[in-house]
């Protein structure tokens, strides 16, 4: 029974611990000597587990399912390579200059997606889905800069998507700065959107700024409202960056401004465009306490608000499937394994790169994508120990990889930032169940007390000591 023992709070000297169980969805708070024995029965065989255990404690144990096996380990991904995704990185241009673009979109020589890209991308998932027996394929619109940007060639890629014997499905991410007929053909053409909007006009003018410095918030705001008129699925991805007290204000001015039911917001500590940086333990520490803010917000006006950082409940072997199940083309033909490399500008290309689209031709190098993916698991494998195990999975390679020898192998301030989040997660969810959360228990989420229930025993009298690492 795989168990993790958290302290509470950062003091040596805490006696409050989050006694976890991931594989299960179960934890619940308790003293120092509530989690040393709880730790010890996971380390009993069946037999001696409940019963070696004082009365009260064996009870309590029982009571709230804590005995209950882990099932079986999700299993790797499979890879073998037969996407049914396609992702069209469709430009690097872009009308924004958004402060932390990590592809510094605008700055380059323009580079558009050809038809002829986007065609040969979507014949081969097709391919797969109908050899696969999959009732629809994916298209995913994207870039390194704003897909509508290269507006012609989304339409033809989208009609020749909709023209296939297999359904599409077709999704945008984009900045919601649109014209009036670009706004009518999407509603009428595409199945959902992503807009990336950061929240009140004050931080999306600063930080989203037209090229010419001019402000943005009107326009998407406009998009926005035309999406909730028309009842269209879309969700709100928003970035932010220090100073991050702004972000609870960011999410109360969208949940009460739209009708946008689910927000994903991520952080950026890089001060500049085109890269990412780590983040020092000041900016995490206040980062968590913003995001925690602003999802408090969010839960009260009944919107969700998540972060990839912190999937609580989640128990997967990968951060993201990208890398293992899409077939994602930029502008120059190269096949890559993340939306974020759309050129060789990116830091961590050359791992990044799995072939080319080329003569109507999609041609995967095998060795090179087995190569990223045997340091993903490298990475996993490194990351043991960690109660984010099973729902960070390693962490999102193109964030948290640093770009030389080994870096796969590094752990840095977004480690200590997930952790954070998860830990502070679970006192929510601990509190709003009633002292146990357990992941299939679908209770009305409420505000409540941050303080939850401490289960407790004097069987040691304090005597005894829990692992001093926050994982067993």
């Amino acid at each position: 029974m795989e168990t993790y023992i958290i302290p509470v709070t950062a003091s040596k000297s805490a006696d409050k611990f989050i006694i976890y169980r991931p594989r299960i969805g179960m934890a619940f708070v308790g003293n120092r000597a509530m989690a040393t024995l709880a730790v010890a029965a996971t380390h009993r065989t069946d037999n001696e587990s409940a019963t070696k255990l004082p009365d009260d404690v064996r009870t309590f144990l029982e009571s709230v399912g804590f005995f209950q096996p882990d099932p079986p380990e999700p299993p790797a991904q499979d890879r073998a390579f037969h996407p049914t995704t396609a992702v069209l990185l469709m430009t690097n241009q872009c009308q924004l200059r958004c402060t932390y673009c990590y592809a510094a979109a605008g700055e380059y020589v323009q580079q558009q997606l050809t038809p002829e890209l986007g065609r040969a991308v979507i014949d081969y998932v097709c391919q797969n889905a109908i050899e696969r027996g999959i009732p629809q394929f994916e298209l995913a619109l994207h870039g390194g800069g704003e897909p509508t940007v290269n507006w012609q060639v989304l339409q033809e890629c989208t009609a020749y998507a909709r023209s296939k014997p297999v359904k599409a499905k077709i999704t945008l991410t984009s900045n919601g700065v649109w014209s009036p007929r670009q706004r009518a053909w999407i509603l009428e053409n595409l199945d959902a959107v992503s807009i990336s909007m950061d929240g009140m006009p004050s931080t999306q003018d600063r930080q989203r700024p037209f090229s010419s410095g001019r402000p943005s918030s009107a326009h998407v705001l406009r998009t926005i409202a035309e999406l909730d008129n028309h009842e269209f699925e879309y969700g709100i991805r928003l970035t932010a960056t220090a100073p991050w007290q702004s972000l609870p204000d960011d999410v109360r001015f969208i949940c009460e401004n739209t009708a946008c039911q689910v927000m994903q917001v991520e952080p950026a500590f890089n001060t500049k465009r085109g890269g990412h940086s780590w983040p020092d333990p000041d900016e995490v520490h206040d980062y968590v306490a913003a995001y925690l803010a602003a999802h408090d917000i969010a839960t009260a006006a009944e919107r969700t608000l998540f972060s990839s950082s912190a999937r609580l409940g989640s128990v997967t072997t990968t951060f993201c499937t990208a890398p293992y199940d899409a077939l994602i083309v930029n502008p120059f033909g190269q096949l890559v394994t993340c939306y974020e490399v759309a050129s060789e500008a990116h830091a961590l290309a050359q791992i990044s790169i799995i072939g080319r689209a080329e003569n109507g031709e999609v041609i995967v190098d095998t060795e090179a994508r087995d190569g990223l993916h045997d340091r993903m698991a490298a990475r996993r494998q490194s990351c043991e120990g960690c109660f984010c195990y099973w729902s960070c999975a390693g962490d999102c390679y193109a964030r948290a990889f640093a770009p030389h020898d080994g870096g796969h192998l590094v752990h840095g301030g977004r480690c200590d930032m997930n952790r954070a989040i998860t830990r502070e997660l679970l006192l929510r969810r601990i509190a709003e169940h009633g002292g146990v959360w357990r992941a299939d228990d679908h209770a009305a989420v409420m505000m409540c007390s941050p303080q939850p229930a401490v289960v407790s025993t004097g069987e040691a009298n304090g005597r005894t000591e829990p692992v001093a690492d926050p994982s067993v």
